[in-house]
């Protein structure tokens, strides 16, 4: 959590409990957090509560501990109680809502961070981090509106407009999508995945000779992005470029040996060029990364009945036809559109 979203301070000193000796573990807790000894300091915050759970503030410390030690999940229940006790409490409001985005439960961050941007209507990073926790909850429309407010006072901001154009592309308007993300790239050619967001947005598009465009703008910044090699390559098969693509996609697997539409890809090579053993290699390992999409499945069930296995493609198959009937989206996309600051809570 960024500190500019809310000055952090542990008290100086609790107010004074009904029970002395709850006044003695709360204060002695204090003590030891300030020192920023904070495993220390826990038992002596639990024996306070034990002993008078009342106490204005104890809730809020208590919590702060846990969120120095990392420890979000603990940190939650505290930050409720605080609120229940100081409903008014922009600092135990603000807190709760970041634990939640901390432990990835952005539907309940948001519902937390809506009240208290409106206490702060001109804190700028909370709004972001508001906007954010709508897009990952799938909140679009409220994502929209926090995100255009952002822009609304700096216009120029390209984070902004990439998270905008991952939001409308999530709600299928790509054509404005793409119009954010260009924004993004005149605004900050040098942006971290901006490039690679547009480029993506191009290749969804069939728009091959800009995706690829794209891509290189992406590659000529950060070299060593599994991602934009994968897309690039993807991208020069569809444009006939076999030789090039091949190239790329080898050196995205030795980045992210996970990356799955690579193995696709270079299973799709592997087959035109009758390496049957190969391409069965990398179909099966597209599968081992998502056995979800059904294009693996298939493109290996055609492979093993050239291969004259008829049974094992049978089964690949009937796999096809079963995720046809779940429904499930098969186009590929990578596992985060854009990585912006504070991206990194966010969906992997």
């Amino acid at each position: 959590m960024k500190s500019a979203i809310i000055l952090i301070l542990f008290a100086a000193r609790l107010w004074p409990a009904g029970d002395p000796r709850a006044s003695d573990e709360a204060n002695q807790a204090l003590a030891l957090a300030r020192e920023g000894k904070y495993e220390q300091a826990i038992p002596h915050y639990r024996a306070a509560l034990k002993l008078d759970p009342g106490i204005p503030g104890l809730h809020l410390n208590f919590g702060l501990a846990y969120l120095k030690l990392n420890r979000l999940a603990d940190a939650i229940p505290q930050f409720q109680d605080a609120l229940k006790s100081d409903p008014a409490s922009f600092q135990a409001r603000v807190l709760l809502g970041m634990s939640f985005y901390g432990v990835r439960r952005f539907g309940e961050a948001a519902a937390a961070l809506k009240p208290a941007s409106q206490q702060q209507p001109d804190n700028t990073e909370l709004r972001f981090k508001l906007a954010q926790s709508y897009l990952w909850s799938k909140q679009y429309d409220a994502a929209k509106d926090e995100f255009r407010l952002l822009l609304a006072k700096d216009p120029d901001s390209a984070p902004v407009h990439m998270l905008l154009g991952e939001v409308l592309d999530a709600a299928d308007q790509e054509d404005q999508a793409i119009a954010e993300l260009q924004a993004a790239v005149k605004a900050s050619p040098r942006e971290p995945e901006a490039h690679f967001g547009l480029g993506y947005l191009y290749w969804k598009q069939k728009r091959y000779e800009d995706a690829r465009s794209a891509f290189e703008g992406e590659l000529a910044q950060q070299p060593q992005h599994p991602q934009a090699l994968t897309y690039l390559a993807d991208t020069e098969m569809h444009m006939g470029d076999e030789k090039a693509a091949e190239e790329h996609l080898r050196q995205a697997l030795k980045l992210d040996a996970n990356m799955r539409l690579a193995h696709l890809d270079l299973g799709i090579l592997q087959a035109s060029r009758n390496d049957s053993d190969s391409a069965a290699a990398h179909f099966r390992e597209a599968i081992r990364i998502d056995s979800s999409k059904p294009d693996a499945h298939y493109r290996l069930g055609r492979l093993l009945l050239s291969m004259r296995r008829q049974k094992e493609a049978e089964a690949e198959f009937a796999r096809v036809k079963q995720l046809a009937k779940e429904e499930r989206p098969d186009a590929e996309r990578p596992d985060a559109l854009i990585n912006v600051p504070g991206r990194e809570n966010g969906p992997q």
